[in-house]
């Protein structure tokens, strides 16, 4: 990051190279260890055995998360999370944070009606998101992350078909996430 007098500066490149690296990188980590757990990225040797019964039950829902699901999706986004380095994470906050972006603009508005400046508005709404990056836990940032974790998975069954397991349906999965996150 970039510092001047000791104010953090994210320019829009820094914050397109973070987004970049967390959807390109992070996100496609995240499905493909999540739709074939326990395998490695060596597509030759996925089998449709591999494919994570829990994907298969959330396309039965459509992708739908319900109760049933919710806590083993839940362990299983903690545990990815936890195994992140501090840098990676940070990525995937950034991406959070651009993903939701009219959101938190909309919260921010709400939550401070007085009358800014451009720049002044640019000033605080800075402040505002780096406040969120600062204090994940206490902003709910975590929670969003989560969030959006929980939304990936749900759109990658909302364009695959796993009504019949086979050679194909590794295929599927496989090409579905290269373009969700290209």
């Amino acid at each position: 990051m970039i510092t001047v007098d000791e104010k953090l500066i994210v320019t829009k490149q820094i914050n397109e190279v973070l987004c970049r690296y967390a959807k390109r990188n992070l996100i496609k980590e995240f499905l493909f260890s999540f739709s074939f757990p326990n395998c490695s990225k060596d597509n030759t040797k996925l089998k449709p055995k591999n494919i994570n019964p829990l994907l298969e039950t959330i396309y039965y829902y459509q992708g739908e998360i319900y109760p049933d699901t919710l806590e083993e999706v839940e362990r299983y986004i903690n545990a990815f999370l936890s195994e992140l380095d501090e840098n990676d994470l940070t990525a995937l906050q950034f991406f959070t944070l651009n993903e939701n972006y009219l959101n938190h603009i909309d919260e921010f508005e709400n939550e401070d009606d007085s009358e800014y400046t451009k720049e002044e508005f640019e000033e605080k709404l800075g402040r505002y998101f780096a406040q969120k990056l600062y204090e994940p836990e206490e902003n709910g940032l975590n929670e969003e992350v989560q969030e959006l974790l929980q939304n990936q998975i749900s759109r990658l069954v909302n364009e695959i078909d796993l009504s019949v397991l086979n050679k194909e349906s590794i295929s599927e999965i496989l090409h579905v996430i290269d373009i969700m996150t290209d």
